[in-house]
This record gives C-alpha cells, structure tokens and sequence, in this order.
C-alpha cells in the first residue's frame, strides 16, 4: 500500500473511530474546577426555553402584549448561559442575544445583552433571596436620549419567571416591560 494512502487510512480511522476513555481518578475528560455555588445557581436559575407574553408600556402609545420567547443554552461548562430572545410587537419582529453569569470574583450577576434596535447593556445584579436578582440602575443612552434603566427577575416557583424592567426618561417618564414566561 503506497504510503500517502496509508497516511490517509490511519487518520481517516482517527477521525471515525471513538477515542479510548483515558481513566483520571475515576473520571473521563479534562478536569473540571470548582466552582461557587452562584454560579451553577444563576446558570441553572435561567436555562431552558421559556415562553410567554411581554407587555410594554410606553409613554403615548397604548400597552401592548405580544408573545416573547427565550432559549437559553448553558455555556463555558456552565459557569453561563446564552440567551437568544425574541418576538413581534407592533413596531416589528425584535430579538436580542445575552449571556448570563454569576462573577466569583466581583460577586454580582451580570446580564449582557445587544438587541435588534442597536442597544448594548451589562446589567449588574445580586440575588436578593432564593428567587429573585435586583440589577442596579443602568445608566445609558436609547434612542439619542441618557435614560436609567432597572431590571428585577423574580421566580415564583423554579419554572416560572417574572422580569420586570423600567426605563426612566430624562422627562421624568417611564417605560416599562414585563415578561411573564413558562420554562418549556
């Protein structure tokens, strides 16, 4: 057999074949750090699917509701997850991608987000108890004007969640969203 096709042979059977289990104390893969109970909290808190409605409320225009979904996939061995929201209100289809992670380091949650409608967000929070995380005010511009922004999610039972958010506009009014969803 020439000795190019035997090359090719042996790494195609490299490609295909499963690899032998290397044995490291009784585990298989590479080693896994610890990591403090936040973070698996925060990570399991949130993965799933989640279905449900949004309401917005915007100054001058009447509340609406529309149907908002949330798939949200464990990342980085679970120290986070990755979120891909969407759903289509009146002004048109909106969607945005977020990761979500407990810091060890800075002790706080953090929920980064970009959307649809060129928003950029770190949200910083603590969990306040079992079921709910606070994020502190977000201050930032939307839409040309500096607004502050306040997030609260709060799970009444471990497959149900209720995130509220508020927008405060420098005229003193505010816009508010919440998103009562249903982990499918």
């Amino acid at each position: 057999m020439p000795k190019k096709l035997l090359v090719r042979l042996v790494f195609l059977i490299m490609l295909v074949a499963p690899a032998p289990a290397q044995k490291q104390a009784g585990k298989t893969g590479p080693p896994r750090l610890s990591m403090p109970p936040e973070v698996a909290k925060t990570a399991e808190a949130i993965q799933g699917t989640w279905a449900g409605s949004m309401v917005a409320n915007v100054p001058g225009y009447p509340s609406e509701s529309f149907e908002w979904t949330m798939d949200c996939r464990v990342v980085a061995r679970g120290a986070g997850v990755s979120c891909t929201n969407k759903g289509k209100a009146s002004i048109g289809v909106m969607a945005e991608s977020c990761l979500l992670a407990y810091d060890p380091e800075g002790k706080a949650v953090h929920y980064m987000c970009v959307t649809s409608m060129g928003e950029v967000h770190d949200h910083k929070g603590q969990w306040k108890d079992e079921k709910t995380i606070e994020f502190e005010p977000l201050r930032g511009g939307m839409m040309g004007q500096q607004v502050t922004e306040t997030n609260k999610w709060y799970f009444p039972t471990p497959d149900t969640i209720d995130k509220t958010s508020e927008v405060k506009l420098p005229d003193g009014s505010a816009m508010s969203f919440e998103f009562k969803g249903q982990r499918q």
